[in-house]
Parts: structure tokens; sequence; C-alpha cells
């Protein structure tokens, strides 16, 4: 778990849903363990707010007066070169780059960072449409980050294929096909207002008493509905936020902090549970 133990998203009192709403389906242990210690409102861990300070160094496992790792490089491109192998296009289409971006690449690496990792290609080049190609695209790297758990120094590695005229926003970009700098990364004089996105956080958090009551209801199509409402709310005002102010926007940090609790998997697991549920038929106990 990674909220914090003093922490809950329901009030007192309430009883574990598994053992008493539904005794023929057992909520994940996750989210089971999270109902177990009701002492409040959910809080934003201080570890996770601080994850966001920028660092005096690049970090040294894959920096060396801000040259990449040789064995780094090495390792990247030839991950790179096997994904795009397995996309089994038509030859004629050629990687364009393949770009290291994110925190490991700045000054804002945490022990949250991954190795994002975006291999560039030209999307006009194939018949198909260009929104197409993208939930191709997607549906393809989501298929190998969820088949292939690759790390280095501790880092996971995420693949993202990337269109030729699609705006990153990034504060740092590498090269791996070039072995040299795009975006050179500079220390921002950037502070956290910690207290701002706590709150905004927290009031996303809340959305879980609605979604609760609903579970607990056995109103499974407003789970449903209501967690893919907040997902898609959560998508867009990060976009936004990239769009307006990159990648150190308030917008896209109350992104980070989400992502690095357990809140997208503890919403996931009431969507994917009353889901079961809705789509189950059981026999009522005497």
């Amino acid at each position: 778990m990674k909220f914090v133990r003093s922490t809950t998203i329901v009030e007192n009192n309430i009883p574990v849903i598994a053992r008493t709403i539904l005794p023929l389906d057992e909520i994940a242990t996750m989210h089971e363990s999270a109902l177990a210690s009701l002492k409040g409102e959910l809080k934003v861990p201080k570890h996770v707010l601080d994850s966001f300070m920028i660092k005096d160094q690049l970090n040294p496992d894959f920096w060396t007066n801000e040259k990449l790792n040789p064995e780094v490089h090495t390792r990247l491109l030839k991950l790179a070169n096997s994904f795009f192998k397995d996309l089994e296009l038509p030859s004629n289409i050629k990687m364009k780059d393949i770009l290291f971006v994110g925190s490991l690449a700045n000054y804002n690496w945490s022990k949250f960072s991954d190795i994002d990792l975006h291999i560039v290609i030209d999307f006009s080049e194939f018949e198909e449409e260009k929104d197409f190609m993208k939930k191709h695209f997607d549906a393809e790297k989501n298929l190998w980050n969820d088949k292939h758990e690759i790390k280095m120094f501790g880092y996971p590695v995420e693949l993202y294929v990337q269109d030729t005229k699609e705006k990153l926003s990034a504060a740092a970009i590498y090269s791996i096909l070039t072995n040299k700098w795009k975006l050179k990364p500079e220390k921002e004089h950037f502070r956290v207002d910690q207290s701002l996105i706590k709150r905004k956080v927290e009031k996303i958090f809340d959305k879980i008493k609605s979604i609760k009551d609903n579970y607990i209801n056995q109103n499974y199509e407003g789970v449903i509905d209501k967690v893919t409402s907040l997902k898609d709310t959560i998508k867009k005002m990060r976009k936004s936020g990239l769009e307006k102010g990159g990648e150190f926007s308030t917008e896209n940090l109350m992104f980070k902090v989400l992502r690095r609790t357990d809140f997208m998997e503890l919403i996931d697991s009431f969507k994917n549970k009353a889901y079961d549920n809705q789509m189950s038929l059981r026999e009522d106990l005497p």
C-alpha cells in the first residue's frame, strides 16, 4: 500500500464491504486493506509531495556531467529496436528517433520516476487515419508494458509510440538515436505549492465517498459511470495543464500525486468489482 496507514477513504464505523455486502465476492486485497483502518478522510502523504522537489544533480546512475551512461544508452537503444521490431510494421516504415524524456532526464527525479522511452514514427506514412494509428500503437505499447517488467537501477521502463507531429510537453529531451540532447534540462527555480496541490487532490479523493456509497447500495451502474467520468475528468485536467504550463503545471503534478498513491488502482477496483457483480448471477444464500 502506498497510502499512509493512518489514512482512509471513508467515514468511521463502515464495515468492510467484502464481508457484509457481497458474501460471494471478495474485494481486491488492496481495497479491503484501505477500508480496514477507518480514521477520517484520506490525506496526501507528505513524502509524495516532497518527491517533486528539484535535485542538485541529474540521477547519477544515468548521467555523469550530463552525459548518458554508455551502458544505459546501449540498453535503451537495444530495447527500442526490439520493441520496434515486435510491431511488425511495413519495411518502408522507419524510426525517426528514440527519445528519453521525463523526470529521469531532468532534475526532478525521485523514487517514483520511470524511464519514459518514446519511439518516434511518422503516422502520415500509413494508409490508415492518424487517430486509428494512435489507438493501435497505444494498444501495442499497453500490451508490451503489461507483458514486460524491465527495470534499470530499479526504475521501470515505459514505452510509448509518438507521432513526429505530436507536441511533446517536456522540459528535457534526450535522443537515444543520436546520443545527444535535443532539449537540455535546466535547474529551474521551481517551488511546489504543496498546500494548493494537496487541497485539489483531496477534493478528488473525496469523490471516493460517493462511489463507495453506490457500491454499498449495489448501484453498480452508478459506480461504473462515476469512475469512468472521474477518470475522464482527470485525463482532461492533465492534458489542459500540460498544454498551458508543461510538466510542472499544477494539474500535471496533481495527476502525478494521484498516480503515486493507490487512488487510481482503488477506483479501478471499485469499477471492476462493480462490473463483475453487475454481470454475475448467483444463488441467494438462506
